[in-house]
């Protein structure tokens, strides 16, 4: 019992922090407003452009898709969004039995779509809310980046599934930007992580591990993937997929080399008769190779913890550890998820999630589940390497 007081005493610092990290940062608001409010319960007179059955009462927009499948849209133009730098978008969303479509992003939703000077979307992350089935009144609220090269934008009430209704309220959008407070605070929870890691370098003893270069080195690949901004996430993705798109592309073709067709042939492709091939609209490929990203980023998580719990046991292992050991180690691995999903806080855009945590669970899981067979063996072969020696 003393020992178990003594590794909870331990570890209670850390818990400490985390708890006020999470307190603070989940009652701080790092934004202000920045200019007067863009949208506020908006009437369908209002809107830009209104497709589908789409209807609206103070504010309240129902969205409902029959049985001929056409979907719902509402957007809501909003000019000169190049003066901000940050757009707020709020909002409630109810569904009744709406039914996805071809593809998972054809659901209920409410985006923010961002457009250039050419009237081109700007690919990115722009969706607010992705709702199917029948769910009750839930709020939303996210921070969009403005691009750089965004010159209008447009809020978007979307029934894209193939039945259904979808139940719009309390939409509000505002420009924000960050508190003068904001980077003080920052630097003060930076400074007290950066001395909790420091004591409990010391404290567990990394600097004895068997295996303590591995284990370092992919603690750090999970603080710099943790703290990566979202920012560079969306470039690397963009960057992606327009490489994967070039790549798909047809080669162009050499007019002169090309044979001149005969003429009662060109007479059959008259321009009145040619079928133009249908391309997929930009962010609808956009959208699916999104969805491509988040597996990635899932996967990511599950490996990063799955690997650095089995190095953590098999280096325990090899010292020749108490089986209660593991179980502590475990706890030390789950609590190290929660303090880096924090640290989220931290960063200008990214914020952390339950769902990340769980995902580095699982990874935890298969770890321990691979490792059992494994320790066995480690335990029959070191046992009788010691027999040996005697």
């Amino acid at each position: 019992m003393k020992v178990l007081k003594h590794k909870l005493k331990m570890r209670l610092p850390a818990g400490i922090l985390l708890a006020a990290t999470l307190l603070f940062w989940g009652l701080y608001d790092r934004y202000e407003r920045a200019g007067p409010i863009l949208v506020e319960r908006p009437a369908i007179a209002d809107a830009s452009s209104v497709r589908g059955d789409c209807s609206e009462t103070n504010g309240l927009y129902t969205l409902a898709v029959h049985e001929d499948g056409k979907s719902a849209n509402v957007r809501f133009r909003i000019n000169d969004v190049s003066q901000f730098s940050f757009i707020r978008v709020q909002g409630r969303l109810r569904t009744d039995g709406v039914v996805v479509g071809k593809n998972p992003w054809r659901c209920a939703r409410l985006v923010l779509i961002q457009y250039d000077s050419g009237k081109h979307w700007i690919p990115g992350y722009h969706s607010l809310i992705a709702q199917e089935g029948t769910q009750g009144w839930k709020f939303y609220e996210h921070v969009f980046e403005v691009d750089p090269n965004a010159v209008y934008a447009d809020l978007a009430l979307q029934q894209l599934g193939t039945a259904g209704a979808a139940r719009f309220d309390s939409v509000f959008v505002e420009p924000v930007r960050f508190k003068k407070s904001y980077p003080v605070w920052r630097v003060v929870f930076a400074a007290l992580w950066i001395a909790m890691g420091i004591l409990y370098f010391r404290r567990c003893r990394l600097d004895r591990r068997r295996l303590r270069v591995l284990i370092l080195l992919n603690a750090i690949a999970i603080i710099f993937g943790t703290m990566m901004p979202e920012r560079w996430i969306e470039d690397s993705s963009t960057f992606a997929r327009e490489e994967v798109v070039k790549a798909l592309q047809p080669p162009p073709q050499n007019p002169a080399s090309q044979k001149p067709l005969p003429e009662k042939v060109v007479e059959a492709k008259s321009p009145s008769v040619q079928k133009k091939p249908v391309k997929p609209k930009e962010d609808e490929r956009m959208e699916r190779f999104n969805k491509l990203l988040e597996g990635v980023h899932g996967a990511g998580h599950f490996v990063l913890f799955a690997s650095l719990c089995f190095l953590v046991y098999l280096s325990g292992a090899l010292e020749r550890r108490r089986n209660m050991y593991f179980g502590k180690v475990a706890f030390d691995i789950l609590l190290f998820a929660a303090v880096t999903e924090s640290l989220q806080h931290l960063t200008n855009d990214r914020t952390p999630g339950v769902s990340d945590w769980l995902k580095d669970m699982y990874g935890m899981i298969c770890a321990l589940i691979l490792f059992i067979p494994l320790h066995w063996v480690l335990k029959r072969r070191l046992s009788g390497a010691e027999k040996s020696d005697f």
